[in-house]
């Protein structure tokens, strides 16, 4: 042996079953953040692919900007590409139709199609006046092809075209019997002149990758004078690349951080505890190394150098199982989750995620070292001699009984007489209790930011063509009279000018049926909504736009309505006029209207795609159709992906817990193994024993639920904050139900942690057990 380090190697294999769990601490904690960091470079490549896909790929839109501003903004060195942009028809309120069906005509640059939009699907950009590109949904509904001629009708007249590609699908959507049109910029001018329409054209620049996008857009706010209205910012993609100036995405990103932060410490508590029980298990084999004439410094080395040596094996372990881990967590995703995940890498290779499990490994194990090496250095050749143990049981008076028995009077004492591990171990159980409060709040995010999952939401519905009250009340019968059809509730609506808080505007009405009103109890954050279901007073939906709250009233031309209450959620698109629910009744009588503007309509689980075809048919070309019933199903499966993945993770922070527990205890009372044959042979016997070992660890367990709930409450109160009420107004309420899950966990885990320790105790002879090193 040329050196005290060379004792390392031979230790490792001697011990190599106490070791086992601490590799396994190891293993986990690399697994963890190795599986984090790429499943959140993964989900970012996934991410920034579909909202290129789906909100194009630029940066800032300029509204109505000057001629001379987009030229010169398009030449600064910072800018990749813009385009110009504007349409006709957007409303559909006017009479523009291709071959008997709406359409939308829109106009822009040929950047728009390659560079800001991927959404050239087939053909070529329409360079010549003549020349329109039209949208892939009226190839499907109008049977066209690349070169034919048609004519678009006009309230100006009517025009003839060549089509010279399809593509562009991001002026309409892809669900409604709507045409799109694309015109090249000069082409959409001159028609917009002959309709005497006044174009309000927007410019889309994007800017190229390496640049700070946050320093340039402010740059041209102070250049140009852009504000929050001429201004608006890519929120989307700005915030997958860091950029982002919204409130929402940047509490998005603190609650990122603060769950990896938790998961971090984790692993070091995990780490620490493990290292700091195998300490105290050898005090007295680095007091006899001390009696050889090792020092103190010779003794840390050790310690440190024995911990990285576990690395050697743990590390490279734990990044291959992360990896391939990440790899079948992409495969779920993208093979039983839905379309929404078609774009996840299935065997990406993320250099962000190997870099930080064995970054984090690394250095969590050098972290967690350093406590039990400075322990072990500090233990004296006497120590060693005599068999007394680093814990200080010379006390200066005796352990006080009071109404306990002394067995559990000594449990208590063993968890408390050492600070350092009572801190290990009750901060292993608080960060366990604070990490599953934590990651609770995902569960419910899912399920208000997941729309079609509420129960509102319609397979397919019908809405007439200018968001009238056009929609018979007997055709809603005729669509619920089909086998098929499990629910049809209809929704009345009209803008109205109002007056509310002081002040003049509008507010959209809408009616609700009973089965409604039973669907927005469920959402219902303050007020009452049976007087509301009995035609006496209106709800009103929360929204960062709509301060109205319950008592407010609502002033209109011919009545006043009185605010009943406030719903979290609702299935209409926030605008900037607050929405008011009424019942059908207040709605004839304000209105004097009893038709339908959205009809939406329930499948049964057997409804097949000919029985949608069968309620397209119905439409007729009087209402406009929507079938959600894919989009559905993709956003279901979505959700329980969702909910396996937090679930499963919060099983595995459990499963952590427990077997870290157990190892803790075991190490505990491995490293007091005299002490317990000491009391054996002056007549304790083994019920106490175990009893002493149990009050051990229910003290762990107490005073960590103690310090888990006392700080994890207001993190889950600040989470919630962050990602609910400040977007849907929910207010926070104590997760009674977490809390009696993680209580029974607690029960469990003090009852079975000191079951194999307190056995194999008791099973040695006491002459072993005294002599034992």
């Amino acid at each position: 042996m040329k050196s005290y380090l060379s004792l390392i190697p031979i230790s490792a294999k001697v011990r190599k079953r106490q070791n086992r769990m601490t590799m396994l601490c190891i293993i986990i904690s690399v697994l963890l953040v190795t599986m984090i960091f790429s499943m959140a470079d993964m989900a970012i490549r996934m991410e920034k692919t579909r909202v290129i896909k789906e909100h194009g790929n630029w940066h800032i839109m300029l509204k109505e900007p000057s001629e001379q501003q987009i030229e010169q903004i398009a030449q600064r060195t910072d800018v990749m590409t813009s385009s110009r942009y504007d349409g006709l028809n957007f409303d559909l309120s006017e009479d523009y139709t291709i071959n008997g069906k709406s359409c939308v005509i829109v106009g822009g640059d040929n950047a728009i199609l390659t560079e800001i939009y991927d959404n050239l699907t087939e053909g070529r950009y329409p360079t010549k006046e003549d020349e329109i590109l039209l949208s892939n949904r009226s190839k499907e509904l109008l049977s066209l092809k690349i070169g034919e001629t048609i004519t678009v009708h006009t309230p100006a007249g009517d025009f003839g075209y060549t089509i010279s590609g399809f593509g562009g699908d991001v002026t309409i959507t892809t669900d409604a019997d709507i045409v799109g049109a694309f015109l090249n910029w000069d082409s959409f001018q001159s028609l917009a002149k002959a309709e005497g329409s006044k174009l309000a054209p927007v410019c889309f620049v994007r800017f190229y990758e390496n640049i700070h996008i946050r320093k340039v857009i402010a740059e041209l706010r102070k250049t140009y004078g852009f504000t929050d209205e001429t201004l608006s910012e890519n929120t989307a993609l700005l915030g997958l690349t860091g950029f982002s100036s919204d409130s929402y995405v940047m509490g998005m990103y603190l609650v990122a951080a603060i769950l990896f932060v938790l998961v971090l410490a984790a692993g070091v508590f995990m780490i620490a505890g493990s290292l700091n029980s195998r300490t105290a298990e050898r005090t007295q084999f680095f007091g006899m190394l001390r009696c050889i004439g090792a020092s103190r410094a010779q003794v840390m080395h050790i310690v440190k150098l024995e911990a990285l040596y576990w690395c050697k094996t743990a590390v490279p372990i734990g990044v291959i199982v992360g990896i391939v881990g990440t790899w079948m967590l992409c495969a779920l995703l993208r093979f039983g989750a839905g379309a929404e995940f078609v774009q996840i890498p299935l065997f990406g290779i993320s250099s962000v995620g190997i870099i930080s499990g064995i970054v984090v490994g690394v250095l969590t194990v050098l972290l967690s070292s350093i406590s039990p090496a400075r322990r072990a250095a500090g233990v004296s050749p006497v120590a060693a001699v005599t068999g007394n143990l680093s814990e200080n049981w010379n006390t200066s008076r005796p352990i006080k009984q009071n109404f306990l028995k002394i067995e559990m009077a000594l449990g208590i004492h063993h968890a408390v007489s050492s600070p350092k591990n009572l801190l290990l171990m009750t901060g292993s159980f608080a960060l366990s209790i604070i990490m599953i409060l934590s990651f609770s709040v995902l569960i419910q995010w899912v399920n208000m930011a997941l729309n079609p999952l509420k129960p509102w939401a319609p397979d397919v519905f019908y809405s007439s063509p200018d968001n009238l009250c056009d929609i018979k009340q007997s055709f809603a019968k005729e669509v619920e009279s089909r086998p098929y059809v499990k629910r049809v509730f209809g929704r009345m609506y009209q803008s109205l000018p109002a007056e509310y808080e002081g002040k003049l505007g509008q507010i959209d009405l809408i009616s609700y049926e009973n089965q409604q009103f039973q669907w927005a109890a469920e959402d219902l954050i303050a007020g009452d909504i049976s007087a509301v279901s009995e035609g006496n007073g209106v709800l009103t939906v929360f929204d960062k736009s709509n301060s109205l709250k319950v008592g407010d009233t609502i002033q209109l031309e011919q009545t006043e309505l009185t605010v009943a209450g406030v719903l979290k959620d609702s299935p209409f698109d926030t605008s900037d006029q607050p929405t008011v629910i009424c019942s059908e009744k207040t709605f004839k009588e304000i209105t004097g209207k009893d038709a339908y503007a959205v009809l939406d309509v329930q499948l049964s689980k057997k409804a097949t795609e000919q029985n949608v075809n069968e309620l397209h048919v119905l439409a007729n070309g009087h209402y406009r159709f929507y079938d959600r019933l894919a989009q559905n199903k993709d956003t279901q499966n979505t959700y329980f992906m969702f909910c396996l993945f937090v679930y499963g993770f919060l099983a595995v922070i459990t499963l952590i817990t427990i077997i870290h527990t157990v190892n803790s205890i075991s190490m505990s009372v491995s490293a007091r193994t005299n002490q317990y044959g000491a009391m054996r042979a002056v007549g304790m016997d083994s019920l106490q024993i175990k009893k002493m070992i149990l009050m051990e660890t229910a003290t762990y367990t107490t005073l960590g639920l103690l310090a888990g709930c006392g700080l994890g409450l207001p993190l889950h109160h600040f989470l919630y904050s962050q990602m609910i009420t400040n977007y849907w107004g929910t207010a926070w309420q104590i997760p009674l139900t977490s809390i009696g899950e993680i209580l029974v966990l607690l029960v469990f885990t003090s009852l079975l942690a000191p079951f194999a320790p307190a056995k194999r105790i008791c099973n040695m002879p006491i002459t072993a057990t005294i002599n034992e090193l």
